[in-house]
């Protein structure tokens, strides 16, 4: 039986023993945009791309998402790429207004090839595709890891 998927920072679960270390290759992200396009973390190469893990249903990510907004608009030099990994719907999705790329992975494969375990959560994924930082779940570490970039 699969582990469910937290939607809270704070939901106690079973937690997967990490498989990824930094440094190793980041797995093949190809999911489907919100028009049904085939998005891939190989397109972003080049760039530093920070994976956000999300949910519109996750009240954590709603209380993030006016910051995120934010950081969007204004990206300060040095910040990397947001990719967001999300579950729900395309229109729950949409009605968010990102800027940044949303894919879809309803099926979870994303989070668990990264031994992700919640929302919000993140990882940095350097320019040559390769895991940059540790996996971390909440709206602060996610928005600290981000300035870090």
């Amino acid at each position: 039986m699969p582990i469910p998927h937290s939607t809270t920072a704070h939901s106690t679960q079973l937690s997967r023993p990490a498989t990824l270390e930094v440094d190793d290759p980041a797995p093949e992200v190809r999911l489907p945009d919100l028009m049904g396009r085939e998005v891939s973390l190989a397109d972003l190469r080049g760039n530093k791309t920070l994976l956000l893990f999300w949910s519109p249903e996750c009240s954590f990510c709603r209380e993030m998402l006016p910051g995120l907004k934010k950081l969007e608009a204004n990206r300060p030099a040095g910040i990397p790429e947001i990719l967001v990994v999300s579950e729900g719907t395309e229109e729950d999705n949409l009605r968010m207004g990102l800027r940044s790329p949303v894919v879809l992975d309803n099926e979870y494969a994303v989070e668990d090839a990264f031994g992700v375990a919640g929302t919000p959560s993140a990882v940095l994924v350097d320019a040559e595709g390769r895991i940059a930082s540790k996996v971390i779940l909440g709206v602060e570490e996610v928005f600290g890891l981000a300035r870090a970039g």
